[in-house]
């Protein structure tokens, strides 16, 4: 046995990624048996293994063959795997915030092809999907640059808002002394009445900004109160209907969390994929993103929501999920 296991080292050395099928007929034996001590050697850290398959088969590799194993993995490739796979390739870094919701999905799926990378920034945590082959220098300078994009982009933004504020209160004081001059006259000499004068100092645009400005605080102060307790919602949700906690994990600090659950029932203990997602409204994205989760984990699904479900992902659920998700609302 120990020989064999130096010739099957020895044959991935000089040949490279191998399959099964391949060391079989080297060593003159079963692919089962091939097959037990190549997992040996992946057991005791002499090769390393792919999550992805060609023809039903894992890769076998040696430490330093991973660029060997990503010209091989990689041509099994298909579909959403395939385009984010390139996608991955030639970007090298990938923002998960600015993924589609199938690019999301389908970049956690190529394990052997990306890497997860968490950075924080402020109160939050940004997620970067790092294509396996780039190392971390040149990772970090890109993450970097992506970063300052999206703080000048912030900045924009905070620019606009406090321009619509100046502008906002610039009008208010232009009403404000045209009212108090028009009380000083004598009104035998008034020529503008004080509404006049309000509309012609007020444009539509501006009281268009105003509202939305009014309505984008009135979001926030909401989302606030929201955040606050949902954790505690959930949880006391799960234990008010005696649901079993298995494995939890914080997908987005106060706004996203996915517990792995079991549930009692007249046909004992079943298992679910139960997604918490803070939200006021959900749409049919979330409810796809979900229920793709739950298919990679193969398990159903419940998305749990404080918020309402829009008309086209009640739809999505109704006529596609066929049981395979639920929605509940706590």
């Amino acid at each position: 046995m120990a020989d064999q296991r130096e010739v099957i080292l020895n044959y991935v050395k000089y040949h490279g990624p191998v399959l099964p099928v391949q060391i079989s007929k080297h060593v003159n034996t079963s692919i089962l048996f091939a097959s037990a001590m190549l997992s040996e050697l992946v057991s005791n850290k002499n090769l390393k293994i792919s999550h992805a398959s060609i023809g039903g088969s894992p890769l076998y590799y040696l430490s330093g063959q991973e660029e060997l194993m990503d010209s091989k993995l990689s041509a099994s490739l298909s579909g959403r795997e395939k385009e984010i796979y390139n996608l991955l390739k030639s970007k090298k870094v990938l923002k998960e915030n600015d993924l589609e919701p199938w690019q999301r999905i389908a970049v956690k799926s190529i394990t052997d092809f990306s890497r997860l990378i968490n950075v924080k920034a402020e109160d939050n945590v940004e997620n970067f999907w790092k294509y396996h082959l780039v190392n971390d220098e040149e990772a970090k300078q890109i993450i970097s640059e992506l970063m300052k994009d999206t703080y000048n982009k912030q900045q924009q933004v905070q620019e606009i808002v406090s321009n619509l504020k100046n502008e906002e209160l610039i009008v208010q004081n232009k009403i404000q002394q045209a009212e108090q001059g028009i009380q000083t006259k004598n009104e035998n000499q008034l020529e503008t009445k004080p509404q006049e004068i309000r509309q012609i100092l007020t444009k539509p645009e501006i009281k268009f900004e105003q509202k939305q400005l009014a309505e984008n605080t009135k979001v926030k102060r909401e989302v606030k109160k929201i955040d606050s307790n949902f954790y505690n919602e959930v949880i006391n949700f799960m234990k008010n209907n005696k649901v079993e906690i298995l494995k939890e994990e914080i997908v987005k600090k106060n706004k996203e969390f996915d517990f792995v659950v079991s549930i009692n029932s007249s046909f004992g203990k079943l298992r679910y994929l139960v997604k918490a997602k803070n939200k006021a409204l959900i749409n049919d994205a979330d409810v796809s993103i979900a229920f793709s989760e739950g298919q990679l984990k193969k398990i159903p699904v419940i998305l749990l929501t404080n918020g309402r479900i829009n008309k086209k992902a009640a739809l999505l659920i109704e006529q596609k999920m066929q049981g395979q998700l639920i929605l509940k609302n706590i």
